[in-house]
């Protein structure tokens, strides 16, 4: 990488293609990707993972939005609704690894809402190489479980504060299962290199982890905890670094929750990234606070996260 890398993360928000007889939907449709396209292009990004995407016709048509020089590799495994990560470049890029199971490694005997166990990401992940000099980047982008709750049979609603309880407990553990899942898998492709005796490929996590910088879930996602990054040690291999933990004080937050900023988009890096840190920033401007019901944001143009945006100095 011998110029300046931009990355993005970005939750854009239920970005579904609407059907073709919905007039209203489809011009509020063309405005989104207008407006995602254009402020994408505005900060330089050189790639941009994504969560939320609705389908890969939706990817396609903001890589399309964008121009013919980007690519765009999208996840195979959606959730439930639907929505599913991709990532878009100006570079070329290959798929490496569509990231679904729950490891043996990890904890692949959480319980589900519904009495069984969890088996899977409830979104897959995405790796990908991007060929953007040099060794390249290597890139995951992932959209862990959210706070929101569901309860047996896909209710949104408890029968009891019992079952309120548990409910927030299924959740909190899927999230869990989830992160150490990304967690056993980075593991693997960072120690590879490190065992053969090769410098290892810069790589990125990025995506909405649902998490603040401190939690449990998040932190365990930047591996062993490291008293000094200019200092090298044993852990250098696999660890990760939260750049965002250098965000702007006024500005340390990708989404407004019921009036509460709160940041729970994220951009990890490895050490050799992290030295070459630039500038990091959310770009929270155009943000507006969202509650619990998402009924009107169907017309929404805006998203309801701001993107995060890291810049790497080159070599």
């Amino acid at each position: 990488m011998a110029n300046d890398l931009v990355v993005m993360t970005w939750n854009v928000e239920n970005l579904f293609r609407p059907d073709d007889t919905d007039t209203a939907a489809a011009e509020t449709y063309a405005a989104k990707l207008t407006y995602l396209a254009g402020l994408i292009s505005g900060t330089g990004a050189d790639v941009v993972a994504l969560q939320e995407i609705g389908s890969p016709a939706a990817a396609e048509d903001l890589r399309a939005a964008l121009g013919e020089a980007w690519q765009a590799v999208v996840s195979a495994h959606p959730d439930g609704r639907g929505i599913r990560v991709a990532v878009v470049a100006r570079h070329p890029l290959t798929e490496e690894a569509q990231i679904t199971a729950l490891p043996q490694a990890g904890l692949p005997a959480v319980p589900d809402v519904d009495g069984g166990s969890l088996t899977h990401l409830g979104r897959g992940a995405v790796q990908v190489h991007v060929d953007c000099g040099g060794p390249g980047l290597r890139l995951l982008t992932a959209h862990l479980k959210s706070k929101l709750l569901t309860y047996p049979g896909g209710r949104r609603f408890p029968h009891n504060e019992d079952e309120r309880a548990r409910g927030a407990g299924y959740a909190l553990l899927r999230r869990t299962a989830e992160a150490v899942a990304l967690r056993v898998h980075l593991n693997d492709v960072l120690a590879d290199a490190a065992l053969n005796g090769q410098p290892g490929m810069p790589t990125i996590l990025c995506g909405d982890l649902n998490d603040g910088p401190d939690a449990v879930t998040t932190v365990l996602l930047e591996g062993p905890a490291d008293g000094d990054v200019h200092r090298p040690d044993k852990g250098d291999a696999v660890r990760m670094y939260n750049p965002g933990r250098r965000l702007p004080p006024a500005r340390a937050y990708s989404r407004i929750y019921q009036g509460r900023g709160e940041l729970i988009d994220h951009i990890l890096a490895t050490r050799d990234l992290q030295l070459r840190l630039a500038s990091i920033d959310s770009l929270v401007d155009d943000i507006t606070s969202i509650g619990a019901s998402t009924r009107n944001r169907e017309a929404a143009i805006v998203p309801d996260h701001a993107p995060v945006v890291a810049r790497f100095a080159g070599r």
